[in-house]
């Protein structure tokens, strides 16, 4: 059985009857798209990227949605740009795999949470135009609230590095040891492990710096894409989405 769904659009004009039936007729063979939540789109894309849900896995490209729950991997020498619909930035290194496990979409191009779990690699995680409260960062080891800003963050085996870039503040936990630190200015750094959280001499942590080739780290990048959200059975269309965007893909 289909699950039953209802489709808003930002108009004042009222769909005609045939048009709605069309449309439906056309997502059908997708339904069970309509259980997910378009939260983004790939910007930018090297090599081998591959995004993994439930429902098996496929190739990211490009212009490529990016949903709620699934898992983006890259593959040795490739690597990803995800720019999410409050315009969060995250770049995805080589060898990496991050889960898309959170994202409550407020409105208005915003997000009343944003979760990610950064389960291994290398990355670079900009802040979008949601509240500074909203941002969640998981790993491993590790728990990381972000307060605005851009950090170049590796996960690793037992170990989680950390280095802001940019100006704002990160609160970066240790979930073993229950011990946190603070980071604010450009530079600092820490490594969490187990056993707690370390500060890091200057210019000594990690940077993401030597995998931003082919605008991977084009860091500002607005979501270009229509928005059409999955939120508790509920389709938002924008007025001049094709059946692409209806049927949530």
């Amino acid at each position: 059985m289909l699950p039953a769904f209802s489709v808003k659009r930002r108009s004042m004009h009222m769909i005609s009857p045939t048009l709605g039936v069309l449309a439906f007729a056309a997502c059908l063979a997708a339904a069970p798209a309509l259980a997910q939540q378009r939260i983004g789109e790939a910007a930018a894309v090297q090599n081998q990227v591959t995004r993994v849900s439930a429902s098996g896995s496929s190739g990211l490209s490009v212009g490529g949605s990016v949903f709620r729950a699934e898992t983006i991997r890259t593959a040795a020498a490739s690597s990803a740009r995800l720019v999410f619909l409050d315009n969060t930035n995250l770049s995805v290194g080589p060898a990496s795999s991050v889960v898309l496990n959170q994202f409550v979409y407020s409105g208005g191009g915003t997000a009343r949470a944003v979760g990610i779990n950064l389960a291994r690699g290398a990355f670079r995680f900009s802040t979008g135009e949601s509240d500074k409260s909203a941002y969640k960062i998981n790993t491993p080891v590790a728990t990381i609230g972000v307060r605005g800003t851009v950090l170049d963050i590796r996960s690793q085996g037992g170990t989680t590095d950390v280095t802001m870039v940019d100006n704002g503040e990160a609160l970066v936990c240790s979930i073993a040891a229950r011990s946190c630190l603070t980071l604010s200015g450009p530079g600092n750094s820490v490594r969490v492990t187990a056993a707690g959280v370390s500060r890091v001499a200057a210019g000594r942590g990690f940077s993401f710096a030597g995998f931003c080739q082919g605008n991977i780290c084009g860091g500002g990048t607005r979501f270009a894409g229509g928005t059409t959200i999955v939120n508790d059975g509920t389709v938002i269309v924008p007025v001049d989405a094709g059946n692409d965007l209806l049927c949530g893909r």
